[in-house]
């Protein structure tokens, strides 16, 4: 059995998973079963090992947004991880990319990133009532979208309400997902770095 565990867990090592690309059934679906292997082999190693500790997943996200049905089945996924999966932007979390960053277990954002929100694009091309259709879809997803956001962050719908007034998009840096609890930590800023080592420094000095 414990010979198992370790052949299991060299096939994520390094527990790293790129969404480099639009959210869509092809990138996601890989995600998502990568996600679900290793909570298979940490299950196994919960069994094993008395006092086993899962090290994260942790998921890079770069993308420009996509598909909300793959978007949300790939929030599923990490939703129902019980291994912890650490959602770091790198470059850019717009549209459906936003709301996967959102439901990370613990979100992170480089200092150079931007996240932006927008209200869900209804496509279609069929008939009138086709569309009536469509509008009632595309508004049970926003609802859906909403409550994430809502949930796992510091806005609320009022603060969402106005972007889609006005049906412009909401551009943000990553000081400012920070502030709307977007994300959890902000990482590569020398500012920030320095802050920190003070901090530290401080810290050091009161404990003499």
């Amino acid at each position: 059995m414990q010979q198992k565990v370790r052949q299991e867990t060299t096939r994520f090592k390094d527990r790293v998973l790129i969404l480099g690309e639009d959210v869509e059934q092809g990138a996601v679906k890989e995600i998502i079963k990568a996600i679900y292997d290793i909570n298979l082999d940490d299950e196994e190693k919960d069994a094993v090992y008395k006092d086993y500790e899962r090290p994260p997943i942790h998921l890079i996200l770069n993308t420009f947004g996509g598909s909300v049905y793959d978007g949300l089945g790939l929030i599923g996924a990490i939703e129902l991880s019980s291994t912890p999966v650490i959602v770091t932007c790198l470059g850019s979390a717009m549209s459906m990319g936003l709301f996967v960053l959102a439901a990370g277990h613990y979100r992170r954002a480089h200092h150079l990133s931007t996240i932006m929100y927008h209200q869900i694009s209804l496509m279609s091309s069929d008939k009138i009532e086709g569309f009536k259709n469509d509008l009632i879809e595309a508004q049970r997803l926003e609802n859906m979208c909403e409550d994430l956001l809502i949930k796992r962050t510091k806005l609320t719908k009022d603060d969402l309400k106005g972007y889609k007034t006005r049906k412009s998009d909401w551009f943000m840096n990553a000081q400012e997902a920070l502030k709307w609890g977007i994300i959890d930590e902000i990482i590569g800023s020398p500012l920030i770095s320095k802050e920190h080592a003070k901090k530290e420094e401080k810290k050091k000095v009161k404990g003499k």
